[in-house]
């Protein structure tokens, strides 16, 4: 079967479209959507626990626009494609010149339903949400049941984000909308049958067509939704630990980072803040005054440093706690009506809030309101899987449309979406001008929306933990996920420090979405046979800790590229991570290629995950690619054994690439990055026909990106045209008035490279006037880069270097 199925790209103007099952009575119906996506439903008459309840999908179908004859030997013609029965009428086939997709039948075994697909063959499958699993799904079957592992490397199938979106080679995308508890299989049980079972609701599908992952993925995110535009400072350094247990304490560890010259952005406060005991005290929901006496104060204090206080919250409310009482009337119900008990649960005896009912969401944002008064800048959603679920706890869904309670296997997986659109939506009324950080660990398709962060659970404190985290952050960006990323370090409880783990761990976290070291550190609490072990780096040996604020200080270097990542996600629907299959699908290598990733359209990431290694083994797609960090280079179209080094993990940039880049030697937080600034423009000669975007606004305003006076954009492209280099740029919706000094470096050695020809005969014409480049040396050799001043103003900039 080709890469691209042709069926799938004809729009489907098909809406109503049925085949009576003889068995079952049931029928298959068929609704279009824009760009050729399809919904298709099996359900039957008086089908019991049938309501729709997910919010997932934001795009309208298309209007009906065929008629339709009804009929057990049906065959229907329209521009191309033909639908017809199949397995005697049981199924339905898509059919188009010599591709087909054939779904065998529906099914209902009472606690469970879904559909049988066939898997066609010499196809690969990948998505499915956070598992630590080879990335292609054939021959594996996944839980679709968000829930926590703590201490869990490598081989972990099910987590805590549940996305049941998958995408084929072959040319096609299902998302199956159903966020109640159930699997998807690979021809696991079945050889060459994909099944997709739910325990209620309808067999509800999507089919997404597309020429390769990023259209896929892309019209995915039309679908479901995009993520809007981080905070700036999300993208900066985290102080973070399990936990702070004073205010004396989490103060101190910020002066240390400062003296220490640690760039820092937030801190986040795990659930110390309103406890002294990691037990029994979830539902306090305030701060414990004889720890932190004076919070409003700290927060003020920290924010003079443009350090973000963020705090956790649980949707747990235990005995004896402030908020037991009154929280009753909105905690989730047994089956006689009243309030569930849970008494097998780690952190005490009590209620989960049933966060379905919008009185419920009201009730438990009050807590949030009253903290966002004295500065909160964000929030952290913990145990929201929920962790703790047992079937026979109830929900009122009726704010859904339900007329009935229903049970938590039935809306398990929408638990932690609903509680971060609650957060996304309350935020955004009261705080119009700011937009949100929420760190969540929970949530289902289009969770997105709501502007979540999510880590990827409890992860063991060992090369396990973090060689699963490769994986896994590939999966969930291609699930449609794109901030997710790890404890940087490690999170579970140890007995050993391995320097050499947490240096690994922090230099590959400088290439994900969000930095944030993060682990246990219990001091006095620590459990015997364990040590307690700081997650910031300011704790470490001296050697360590120098290793920690280089890889820190490069990324914070790198916060217009990433920023520019994050502004093509919020537009176009691209992970931020992108998997090689993603970045190079028409490459048979890219699906072996998977302990690498390309960070943003530029950056081939490839992390050392193995104590020890000398050496690692990664794929160089054709073309040039530059060592990142000494600017020597490579022809790609090869696998190559990459020396390690202690200060680095192997980062190559792609031949052709442009990468914005924040040279300056004041960097305390990201609030000193500026407009004001000069704004490094570096330039990797190489054939490319990619647009490269730079875009930056204020790093604050919600939509900015919509509005023309508050953002820039830059569009940069490059042409080699017999051996000549010529440089592009752009300024779309550029605000009036301004002008901005951009800093355009070359490496010397590439243009000698591109060229053919010592570097000596190479001219300068900047916007046609001969210009003289300035050499400057940085990477502890001589002349690494040409050097080129100009300025930004809105007009088109044009950088040609010739003979």
């Amino acid at each position: 079967m080709k890469k691209e199925i042709g069926l799938l790209s004809l729009a489907f103007w098909i809406a109503g479209l049925c085949f009576s099952q003889t068995k079952t009575d049931a029928s298959w119906s068929i609704s279009s959507f824009p760009n050729g996506i399809i919904r298709i439903t099996w359900q039957y008459k008086d089908m019991p626990r049938s309501e729709k309840i997910s919010n997932a999908v934001i795009l309208k179908s298309d209007p009906l626009v065929s008629s339709m004859v009804k009929g057990e030997n049906l065959v229907l013609k329209t521009k191309g494609i033909v639908i017809e029965p199949f397995n005697e009428n049981k199924g339905i086939r898509l059919v188009s010149d010599d591709k087909s997709l054939s779904f065998v039948n529906g099914f209902d075994m009472g606690d469970l339903r879904g559909i049988l697909i066939e898997m066609p063959e010499n196809v690969d499958w990948y998505g499915g949400g956070e598992r630590a699993l080879p990335l292609i799904r054939n021959g594996q079957r996944i839980p679709l049941n968000n829930g926590p592992a703590y201490g869990y490397g490598e081989g972990q199938d099910q987590l805590n984000y549940s996305i049941p979106f998958i995408f084929s080679t072959a040319g096609f995308g299902l998302f199956f909308d159903n966020p109640s508890k159930g699997y998807l299989d690979f021809g696991k049980n079945r050889p060459g049958i994909l099944e997709a079972a739910f325990a209620s609701g309808v067999p509800d599908m999507y089919i997404i067509p597309g020429k390769n992952p990023e259209e896929i993925l892309g019209k995915y995110a039309q679908l479901t939704g995009r993520q809007p535009l981080p905070p700036r400072w999300a993208l900066g350094n985290f102080v973070s630990r399990f936990g702070y247990q004073s205010q004396q304490q989490a103060e101190s560890v910020v002066q240390k980072m400062k003296a220490d010259g640690f760039p820092m952005d937030a801190i986040i406060m795990d659930l110390f803040w309103f406890g002294e005991t990691i037990q029994y005290t979830l539902g306090n929901l305030d701060w414990n005054r004889k720890k932190w006496p004076e919070p409003k104060k700290m927060i003020k204090d920290f924010q003079k440093d443009h350090i973000q206080t963020i705090l956790i919250t649980e949707p747990f409310i235990l005995e004896n706690t402030l908020q037991y009482k009154a929280s009753q009337p909105y905690l989730a119900k047994d089956s006689t009506g009243k309030p569930f008990v849970l008494t097998d649960f780690y952190f005490g005896k009590g209620g989960i809030i049933d966060l379905f009912q919008k009185t419920a969401r009201d009730w438990f944002w009050q807590f949030y309101r009253k903290q966002n008064k004295i500065g909160v800048a964000g929030w952290w959603g913990d145990l929201g899987e929920p962790e703790n679920h047992p079937e026979g706890v109830m929900h009122n869904l009726k704010d859904f449309g339900s007329k009935r309670m229903m049970s938590a296997n039935e809306v398990h997986n929408m638990y932690g979406h609903v509680w971060s659109q609650m957060v996304y939506e309350n935020w955004k009324k009261e705080q119009p001008n700011k937009r949100l950080f929420f760190l969540n660990r929970a949530g289902y398709a289009g969770s997105q929306r709501f502007s979540i962060f999510p880590w990827t659970g409890d992860v063991g404190r060992g090369w396990s933990g973090l060689s699963a985290q490769i994986p896994l952050l590939q999966s969930m960006s291609m699930s449609g996920i794109p901030y997710i990323h790890s404890d940087a370090g490690g999170f579970a409880m140890t007995d050993t420090a391995d320097a050499e783990l947490y240096t690994r761990w922090l230099q590959f976290a400088a290439y994900t979405p969000v930095f944030r070291p993060h682990g246990s550190a219990l001091d006095s609490l620590t459990p015997a046979g364990t040590i307690s072990l700081p997650s910031e780096p300011t704790f470490w040996d001296p050697k360590t800790k120098n290793l920690a604020l280089k890889t820190i200080k490069e990324r914070y270097r790198l916060l217009p590229y990433n920023y520019s990542l994050a502004w093509e996600q919020t537009n176009f629907g691209k992970p931020l991570i992108r998997p090689m299959i993603y970045a190079f699908p028409e490459l048979e290598e890219a699906a072996e290629a998977t302990k690498q990733y390309m960070w943003g359209p530029s950056l081939l990431v490839a992390p050392i995950t193995e104590r020890g290694a000398k050496m690692k083994r990664l794929y160089l797609p054709p073309g040039i690619w530059f060592r990142y960090n000494d600017l020597s280079y490579e022809s790609g179209d090869q696998w190559i054994e990459e020396a390690t080094k202690e200060d680095q993990i192997p980062v190559f940039v792609k031949g052709g690439s442009f990468i914005p880049y924040w040279d300056t030697k004041s960097m305390q937080s990201t609030h000193d990055y500026s407009w004001d600034d000069t704004l490094t423009i570096r330039y990797f000669p190489g054939n490319s026909d990619k647009t490269f975007y730079v875009y930056d606004d204020d790093g604050v305003t919600p939509d900015a990106e919509k509005k023309k006076d508050k953002h820039q954009l830059m569009v940069w492209k490059s042409t080699i045209r017999e051996n000549n280099f010529t440089l592009n740029c752009t300024m779309q919706n550029w605000p009036a008035g301004m002008k901005r000094i951009l800093k355009i470096q070359v490496p010397i050695n590439g243009m000698e490279l591109g060229l053919g020809r010592r570097t000596s005969s190479i001219a300068f014409y900047l916007n046609g006037q001969k210009v003289t480049p300035i050499k400057i040396t940085e990477l502890q050799k001589e002349d690494n880069w040409w050097e080129i001043y100009c300025e930004a103003n809105g007009k088109p900039i044009e950088l040609k270097m010739k003979k």
